[in-house]
This record gives C-alpha cells, sequence and structure tokens, in this order.
C-alpha cells in the first residue's frame, strides 16, 4: 500500500489506489505482460494477456504437435505476438497527437 502526504495530512492509499481523504484516484496496475512489452497507451485486462500469452504458445504446441509446422515455431510465435501487440500500442500512440 502506498502512503502520500498532501499539505500536511496524511491519507491512506487504498490497494486499488484511491486515497479517500482527498479522492485522489490512481490508475489501476498494467498485468504483467503489459509492464513487461512497456504498453503506454492500451489497456490490456488480465484475460487478454493470458489469451496472447498462454493462448499464443498453447497454438504453437498444437501446431506443432499435428506437424503442420515446425517446433521453432514454439518459441516464434508467442514472441511475434507480443511484437504484434506493442506495435498495435505504438500506432495508437502515434494517433494520439
Amino acid at each position: 500500500m502506498k502512503r502520500t502526504e498532501d499539505a500536511g495530512t496524511s491519507g491512506a492509499m487504498s490497494p486499488t489506489g484511491t486515497n479517500y481523504r482527498t479522492g485522489h484516484v490512481g490508475r489501476a496496475r498494467q498485468p504483467w505482460y503489459g509492464r513487461i512489452l512497456g504498453l503506454k497507451n492500451i489497456r490490456l485486462s488480465r484475460s487478454w494477456s493470458v489469451v496472447f500469452f498462454e493462448g499464443s504458445a498453447a497454438v504453437a504446441v498444437l501446431l506443432a504437435l499435428t506437424e503442420l509446422v515446425s517446433w521453432w515455431v514454439v518459441p516464434v510465435l508467442p514472441l511475434l505476438v507480443a511484437g504484434l501487440v506493442k506495435l498495435n500500442d505504438i500506432i495508437a500512440g502515434a494517433g494520439k497527437y
């Protein structure tokens, strides 16, 4: 939990980032997938983080097990999906300015 000093009065911060005395509402923390990629413009929920990371890894393993692709696709596909998510974040940020 964070503690802040605001004009001489101390207010306790809740785990969600809301300061009850001053009404300051902090932004919720990004899931680990968004923090690793350094996403600044799009906010991923935890479920989308699971879909992008574990889903792409599971699809890659299934494709490799059915011998539709080579085994090198297993580590490459999640990296490719992460790159596309980061590219989407960069493009979303370009439209702001």
